[in-house]
């Protein structure tokens, strides 16, 4: 009679430690799970449909020459991240604002619709050469100053979903 407790006692170990380690390998399996995830996409899915729109570099480099054939503009990149497309160009010492929007307002027809319904469109102008106006600036204790008032760099946005740029 003990030797058969003895066994059962034996044997309820093992199964008692087997039973444990599972459930240790079950728990570090869940732990490993909830603080890596995994290695998805930066962007999770976002980016759905994005094989479907042909956005070829053949396409941005007609968008960049077109913008570089204006007379006043001196550069043109173009960069993409994800859904977002930057048009980063740098305009000449002597364009004002109003010729900068319109130069990036004009470069939008370029852009195929799919592209521009798929897309966001960000502008980024720049001047190198840009020499600010002077400003009297009054503080509050009365005295004045002059500073130098940069108008350069401005910003566009184009949603996909809009048709034009908000400045």
């Amino acid at each position: 009679m003990k030797n058969k407790i003895k066994k059962l006692l034996k044997n309820k170990r093992f199964l008692i430690f087997l039973f444990l380690c599972i459930v240790f390998i079950v728990i570090l399996i869940f732990l490993i799970k909830l603080f890596f995830p995994g290695s998805g996409s930066n962007y999770g899915n976002r980016l759905d449909g994005i094989e479907k729109i042909k956005f070829t570099e053949k396409n941005q480099k007609s968008v960049t020459d077109f913008i570089k054939e204006n007379e006043k503009v001196e550069s043109a990149k173009m960069l993409i991240h994800g859904k977002i497309i930057n048009v980063i160009f740098d305009v000449k010492k002597d364009t004002s604002i109003d010729d900068a929007k319109a130069i990036a307002a004009s470069s939008l027809e370029k852009f195929s619709k799919e592209v521009k319904g798929f897309y966001d469109i960000e502008f980024m102008i720049t001047k190198k050469k840009e020499e600010g106006e002077k400003v009297e600036i009054t503080k509050e204790d009365g005295t004045t100053s002059t500073e130098e008032k940069k108008l350069f760099p401005i910003m566009g946005y184009k949603n996909s979903n809009r048709e034009d740029i908000v400045w």
